[in-house]
């Protein structure tokens, strides 16, 4: 039993069943609750955007699972000295890869996206898949 007292656990996970829709407002929905927990929802002074930006990644990534990883099995995030870490695993062992990019292109904008608003990210092949990870600044 959690008391008020308690610290906030520094990892939450999200588990989804196993399909390719992206579950897109529940997860945007629990990590406002993590981040608010964190005290994360409002912005840090020196970054005023970060709730936004980690939402986008969220989204961003859940989507990439849904087109090209079988469907996302979880999100994590994960409050880490100075980060929050977001990660999203899917069904399929390949990783990504950058693609070309430019006027008329619908696809290929996701490692733009990750390049912007995270300090670093990447990805790790498994047996049941890969785990897309990506780390936004806290301040």
């Amino acid at each position: 039993m959690r008391n008020d007292s308690d610290p906030e656990p520094p990892r939450r996970r999200l588990s989804f069943p196993a399909r390719t829709e992206a579950p897109v407002g529940p997860a945007l929905d629990f990590t406002r609750r993590a981040l608010a927990a964190w005290h994360l929802w409002e912005p840090p002074p020196d970054r005023p955007h970060l709730a936004d930006d980690t939402l986008l990644v969220v989204g961003e990534l859940l989507s990439n699972a849904c087109d090209h990883g079988g469907g996302p099995r979880y999100l994590e995030l994960e409050r880490r000295p100075g980060a929050v870490r977001v990660t999203v695993g899917d069904r399929n062992r390949v990783l990504p890869r950058r693609r070309p990019t430019g006027p008329g292109a619908p696809h290929g904008f996701g490692t733009v996206v990750l390049d912007r608003l995270t300090t670093r990210w990447g990805a790790v092949a498994g047996h049941a898949g890969k785990s897309v990870w990506a780390e936004l600044a806290t301040g």
